[in-house]
């Protein structure tokens, strides 16, 4: 019998999805509304997977697999999300995530998925399979920041002049100047507010 977790705080769709898997022959399904209720049972249970909602009233999806991969590293976690969103995703997997179900999938689709994560395999929806190896590729073709460029990078996001960067770095004006222009033309954008948020979007500044 293979014990499953999942986490929803929409208690119509938490009781629909429960309902479901437990006709299924093999499973046994725990439903919880909060994350605090699902990480006391992971501490007393033996859960081979959980599958959690990407908005939560109190937090998110990404922070609670965060938390449940820290405390419980095998336990296999999945996203049942209808966020359709290729950096989320992203951000899921390379948090721990071992897959992300969209929720408008088919019942086979979705048990394909689920058998997959019991498994110990990705377990990913075919829309989020494309989205996510869109994701891949965007972050593969990024070039990669120096850490002076990460430095001045970071300034420039919060506001400070390229005579202030260059007073709290010990440089010339000049060369601060030439690091900006040299972002520009790395990263293909035409301004540093495009840069920024660029940056910023895929997780470049560690912020």
């Amino acid at each position: 019998m293979k014990i499953i977790a999942i986490l929803d705080d929409h208690p119509l769709l938490l009781e629909g999805v429960t309902s479901f898997l437990n006709n299924q022959n093999g499973y046994k399904v725990y439903s919880f509304l909060e994350e605090v209720s699902l990480i006391e049972f992971l501490d007393c249970t033996r859960v081979d997977l959980v599958l959690m909602d990407m908005q939560l009233v109190n937090t998110s999806g990404l922070d609670v697999c965060l938390q449940v991969k820290k405390l419980f590293p095998m336990i296999p976690v999945i996203a049942l999300s209808n966020l359709a969103d290729r950096n989320l995703i992203f951000q899921f997997m390379q948090n721990g995530g071992n897959g992300y179900i969209l929720k408008d999938v088919s019942n086979g689709e979705f048990l394909r998925c689920v058998k997959l994560g019991l498994n110990g395999k990705e377990a990913l929806c075919d829309k989020a399979k494309d989205l996510y190896a869109g994701a891949v590729t965007s972050m593969e073709d990024l070039p990669h920041l120096t850490r002076r460029e990460k430095e001045i990078l970071i300034m420039i996001s919060n506001g400070h002049t390229s005579n202030q960067i260059a007073e709290k770095l010990f440089l010339s004006p000049v060369t601060v100047e030439t690091h900006r222009r040299n972002l520009l033309t790395k990263f293909k954008v035409k301004n540093m507010v495009e840069l920024v948020q660029l940056a910023l979007k895929h997780k470049l500044l560690g912020l």
